[in-house]
């Protein structure tokens, strides 16, 4: 579990199922990784980027999966208070329009920079505002 996911998860007032929540056994089956999140705004992904140069891999079947049955944002971080945040709309326009090409086993999109300065926020302040109610 990436501890910077988690802090920022806890900054926005993001969750995951808790153990005793009936949910929470399909919940772990389907999202195995701890970057998917419940929130006031819906479902989130977030996933976090160290690299100088910073770039994100987002698993197509689980993109098909939420597109199919849930209302999301995706987050994309640079740090626990700085990143990107992009509405399932505007996630199905990247993919679609190939800007978020699939690897070369066509299982994961890769997202690289740059990114649209209209979607970055910082602080969770600032990505509350871009979630909204």
């Amino acid at each position: 579990m990436e501890p910077e996911v988690i802090e920022f998860a806890n900054s926005i007032g993001a969750t995951e199922p808790r153990e005793d929540d009936e949910v929470h056994a399909l919940f772990r089956a389907l999202f195995r990784e701890h970057n998917y999140f419940r929130h006031a705004s819906g479902f989130l992904v977030i996933k976090i980027s160290r690299s100088k140069k910073p770039f994100w891999g987002l698993t197509k079947a689980i993109i098909q999966f939420l597109d199919e049955n849930l209302s999301y944002h995706l987050v994309l971080l640079t740090s626990a208070s700085q990143g990107w945040v992009f509405t399932k709309d505007e996630v199905a326009a990247y993919t679609r329009s190939k800007k978020w090409n699939l690897d070369g086993s066509g299982q994961q999109y890769k997202i690289n920079m740059p990114l649209p300065d209209s979607n970055m926020f910082f602080g969770p302040k600032g990505c509350q505002k871009r979630l909204g109610p």
